[in-house]
């Protein structure tokens, strides 16, 4: 899988999380605080991310996160870790 790949499936989970959140602001630099997400919302972007790139990770992992390209990075990461 590409990190682009990943990206997408971020972006396309915090739009189907939070369809109020315009795509277009949805980037690598933000925080999906900074794009109104709770710590619920949180939580369902990331299972769902992990979910849809069939992966398993540690709440380890995901500590140092604090914004979606580093959530990016850590799925990439684990995504070909595990291959």
């Amino acid at each position: 899988m590409r990190r682009e790949q990943v990206f997408t499936v971020v972006r396309d989970t915090i739009a189907a999380v939070r369809p109020d959140v315009d795509p277009a602001e949805i980037r690598e630099d933000r925080s999906m605080t900074d794009l109104g997400c709770d710590s619920l919302d949180r939580l369902d972007v990331v299972a769902g991310a992990m979910d849809r790139i069939g992966l398993e990770l540690s709440t380890d992992r995901l500590a140092d996160v604090h914004d979606i390209g580093g959530l990016i990075d850590a799925l990439w990461d684990g995504a070909n870790a595990s291959r």
